[in-house]
């Protein structure tokens, strides 16, 4: 939707403001953190035995340079419709272990959701993961069309200014689209990109992707051709506008 975007400013250049470590901010799968530790013995000490500080903290090292891996999440937990790693031993094993057949394949039958589920188990299943995931909100690398993930909730008048990941009340409240749970593509915010999750069950993928395109060329139009717009006469908006406003109109007719 915005091909001007730069990964570097949109996400990386400041990752303390745009990644969040602790899970327990956004758990739709209710994943347990810190993981027990116990080692099966049911009279350990709560979290005690064998994991160090890192791993019992929620944010890990808290230093953005330890981050590995980034994922979102969506409203059934991780997405890997847009996701980033880093190149490096940590990651060469996780990948390692991620498309090992032995391991992956003996759960094809479980796993609905393949690769996103075997990573959502061993998140949840191997300590040593948990400290070099980040996670961003869904809307800034992934954002979904009305229709995946439930409704669109849209966002408070005025907008949001920026995507809350504190895990405070964001602005408009848990009922919009500003925090860490938001979801849906939001043409105001200007989000990065949408994915098209699901169109193929029960909506239209093609209308779907021409009425994003048409959107994204609107959106980035140059002056030049806003200038050629604004000399042509009244653009969409103005047009959806005076149509509405005569729809009401017939509307009243009718009810006198």
């Amino acid at each position: 939707m915005e091909p001007s975007y730069s990964l570097q400013s949109h996400i990386f250049s400041n990752l303390q403001q745009t990644t969040y470590r602790d899970i327990n901010l956004y758990n739709p799968l209710h994943i347990q953190h810190p993981p027990n530790g116990t080692s099966g013995d049911p009279n350990a000490p709560k979290f005690a035995n064998y994991l160090d500080p890192t791993s019992l903290s929620a944010t890990g090292d808290s230093d953005p340079n330890g981050i590995n891996l980034l994922v979102p999440q969506d409203c059934g937990g991780f997405n890997l419709g847009s996701f980033f790693v880093k190149r490096g031993e940590w990651t060469d094993r996780l990948l390692d272990v991620w498309w090992d057949p032995v391991f992956y394949e003996q759960k094809h039958m479980e796993w609905e959701h393949k690769e996103q589920d075997a990573l959502e188990y061993i998140y949840t299943n191997q300590p040593w993961v948990r400290p070099h995931v980040a996670f961003v909100p869904q809307r800034k690398i992934n954002a979904f069309p009305h229709g995946a993930c439930g409704d669109d909730r849209g966002v408070p008048e005025g907008g949001c200014g920026g995507l809350d990941i504190t895990g405070k009340e964001p602005k408009g409240g848990k009922d919009k689209e500003c925090g860490v749970q938001g979801i849906h593509y939001q043409e105001k915010e200007r989000d990065f990109l949408v994915n098209m999750a699901g169109c193929e069950w029960g909506r239209d993928c093609w209308g779907e992707m021409y009425n994003f395109r048409e959107l994204s060329m609107k959106l980035n139009r140059n002056s030049w051709e806003k200038f050629k717009d604004w000399w042509d006469g009244e653009d969409e908006e103005d047009v959806k506008k005076k149509r509405e406003k005569k729809d009401d109109g017939k509307k009243e007719e009718k009810k006198e």
